[in-house]
């Protein structure tokens, strides 16, 4: 049997055929990425040459939006937009201290005193901090925050007067306002009261040297009257009183409108979020 050997060819040309548009695609990426770095490095180069300026930033103002504002009338009453400069300070007034540092801590602890003094409830501690703010040996009588009398909350408690009492001690006036109920009955609010507390001032703290001192409120100067109502405001000025007052509530109404020297007196009243209506007033310039 005669032997024969067969031998297989390899098609070199279809393979070659396949693998060309491969290299052709491979060649086109590299061309892509060394074209994107030559343009980066192009920026890199021309923003080390070139720094564009800053761009101006211009403050919105507020918008009030009335078709019937007249040109020249009302204007003059529109907020406008005006650019202040920031005060300057020079070292030694940022590094300097108050007059009087000790006036600020004496005021401090008053307001805190008489919060805690004219308040009256069911803490189980009783007038333990009360008794603590005072002097360790004082004989303080009883008060009532021991019982179980009628309720006590300040609701707010402001110094307005403060005065050295020397050796380091200050006599300050607070005004205060309590709101308070009987035993079965409900809150009310009490009137404006004042008082005196004596404090002192260490380097550790402050103290409360007695208990408080009442004394009268000032008696402020006798205002001007209210300029009489009368005339009918222009329509640009009624609605640009009721684009105020809508900032403030809802549904503004006007009551009554006063011509006065710049303008007008606009009395209005706003209702709040539950319904109650409040006067308010507004002067408008012209």
């Amino acid at each position: 049997m005669e032997h024969t050997e067969e031998v297989e060819s390899v098609p070199w040309g279809e393979l070659l055929e396949e693998v060309e548009p491969d290299q052709d695609l491979r060649r086109i990426a590299y061309l892509a990425v060394g074209l994107i770095g030559a343009v980066v490095l192009g920026a890199v180069i021309a923003r080390a040459w070139w720094s564009p300026s800053p761009p101006t930033v211009i403050a919105p103002g507020p918008q009030i939006a009335i078709d019937s504002l007249p040109q020249g009338d009302v204007t003059a009453g529109l907020p406008t937009t005006t650019s202040a400069k920031a005060p300057l300070y020079s070292e030694a007034d940022l590094m300097a201290d108050p007059p009087d540092p000790g006036e600020r801590t004496a005021i401090v602890r008053a307001e805190w005193f008489v919060s805690d003094y004219f308040t009256a409830d069911y803490e189980p501690a009783g007038s333990a901090d009360v008794r603590a703010a005072l002097p360790s040996a004082a004989d303080v009588p009883d008060l009532p925050q021991d019982g179980r009398g009628g309720i006590s909350y300040v609701e707010w408690a402001r110094a307005f007067r403060i005065e050295s009492a020397g050796d380091g001690a200050y006599l300050v006036t607070v005004a205060f306002r309590a709101l308070a109920a009987p035993p079965d009955g409900a809150f009310i609010r009490l009137p404006v009261r004042a008082v005196e507390v004596l404090v002192g001032v260490g380097v550790d703290g402050a103290s409360v040297l007695d208990l408080p001192r009442p004394t009268a409120l000032p008696v402020g100067p006798e205002p001007a009257p209210w300029p009489e109502p009368g005339g009918d405001p222009p329509q640009a000025v009624i609605d640009l009183a009721g684009t105020r007052a809508s900032v403030w509530g809802s549904e503004p109404r006007i009551v009554s409108a006063s011509a006065i020297e710049a303008g007008w007196r606009i009395v209005l009243t706003v209702a709040d979020d539950v319904g109650n209506r409040w006067p308010l007033s507004m002067e408008i310039l012209t």
